[in-house]
């Protein structure tokens, strides 16, 4: 096997990230059919089969980066932050909600920081925008003319995008005359014009302050010398919102994913425990995880009924216990079924149980975009000034929204 393609520790051939592929994940409130985040799974799957052969690559080799193919358990941020300091090429799909995505505009930024300090050759070329979805004529952008460049004399692509020529067959033939052009162009800009490794600055957008939240995730969990003899200590740490449920090597705690799932749909969150969580319930969704064992801490059985009493339709409860751990499993089942038994006293909903690392990393997305559903739906109206308002980025001078270098 060449040495280029030698598989490294994260499943891709070694120094050999084609592509990183960078798109705004969408919420999948009520009336979509489908997982949106499917179409561009597909998209990657097509691009990385045309682009194999032109590299010399194997049918079992890696050569994108897309964040939903990580495995559960893996460090978004780190993850993202190596594809960065790797790819040869920068691949965004443009739409409307591309350019308001705190998540996608780090990305973005965090290659074109790379990129400058490069000093590359035809830097231009390192990043081959698409359009995904065609942006409303008052939000044009002036990015937008690199992603029609790559198919100037495709009329369906110019008009609808490349989300649109993938769903329907009677644009099979143009979206893969499309997907051709930039698999080569991909490519050679990887074997003429490579791209060496070099650090990405980390594309994690800022910890927000508490009032300007969109969505807060609230941990229920004691701290370690707070934990019952039953309960695993290396769960816990000084701090409730540190708390790790589920002993997967590597692991992060569980707040984190969750933060990351609600970033990557586009809402500054905060993360909080129960004692501090004040009013921030009434006015923003919010997701609460329970640690089971939290029910055998003195007083603190009191302390989540007071919050579960309160809890608005808005603020979905998830109990989250490691079910494989032989040495807690059967505890951690029987203190969650006390917490359902005293939502049911409440006549409350009951809470989604997620008993394992893959569970709780796949459900999340769905379980946030339910939390702003029922948000919307349920909310009291409030004055314009109490409403938390999204960020807004402004790139420096540093990082241009040109693509032009």
């Amino acid at each position: 096997m060449h040495p280029a393609h030698q598989a490294g520790a994260t499943g891709q051939p070694a120094g050999q990230t084609y592509f990183f592929l960078s798109y705004a994940h969408l919420s999948l409130l009520q009336g979509l059919a489908t997982d949106p985040d499917l179409e561009v799974q597909k998209f990657f799957g097509d691009l990385s089969e045309q682009l194999r052969p032109l590299v010399g690559a194997g049918p079992e080799h890696r050569v994108g980066f897309l964040d939903t193919e990580l495995p559960p358990g893996t460090d978004w941020n780190e993850a993202r932050t190596l594809a960065l300091s790797t790819a040869h090429v920068f691949v965004p799909l443009y739409s409307a909600t591309y350019f308001k995505n705190a998540w996608t505009q780090s990305e973005q930024e965090s290659f074109r920081a790379r990129l400058k300090a490069s000093r590359v050759q035809g830097a231009h070329r390192h990043i081959q925008p698409v359009l995904w979805d065609p942006l409303p004529p008052w939000e044009q952008r002036r990015e937008i003319a690199a992603a029609l460049a790559v198919a100037p004399d495709i009329e369906a692509y110019q008009k609808d995008g490349l989300r649109a020529l993938s769903r329907f067959s009677m644009y099979h033939d143009e979206y893969r005359n499309v997907l051709a052009r930039i698999a080569v162009e991909i490519a050679d800009v990887a074997t003429h014009h490579p791209l060496p490794p070099s650090p990405a600055p980390p594309p994690t957008p800022e910890p927000i302050p508490r009032d300007q939240a969109q969505f807060v995730v609230v941990v229920a969990a004691p701290v370690r010398d707070e934990v019952s003899s039953g309960a695993d200590p290396e769960d816990y740490t000084d701090v409730a919102t540190q708390w790790r449920p589920f002993h997967d090597a590597d692991a992060l705690p569980a707040a984190e994913y969750v933060a990351s799932s609600a970033e990557r749909l586009n809402l500054a969150t905060y993360v909080t425990d129960v004692p501090t969580v004040g009013n921030l319930l009434d006015t923003r969704p919010a997701v609460l995880l329970i640690d089971p064992w939290y029910l055998d801490g003195a007083g603190q059985d009191r302390e989540l009924a007071g919050v579960l009493r309160g809890l608005p339709p808005w603020a979905i409860p998830v109990i989250a216990f490691d079910a494989a751990d032989r040495r807690t499993a059967d505890q951690g089942a029987r203190l969650a079924g006390r917490v359902e038994d005293m939502l049911q006293q409440m006549d409350r909903p009951p809470a989604r149980q997620l008993r394992g690392l893959a569970e709780f990393v796949s459900d999340m997305p769905r379980l946030i975009s339910e939390a702003r559903r029922q948000y919307l739906k349920n909310a009291p109206m409030y004055p314009s000034h109490q409403i938390p308002s999204p960020r807004l980025r402004l790139l420096t001078g540093d990082q241009p929204s040109d693509p032009t270098f």
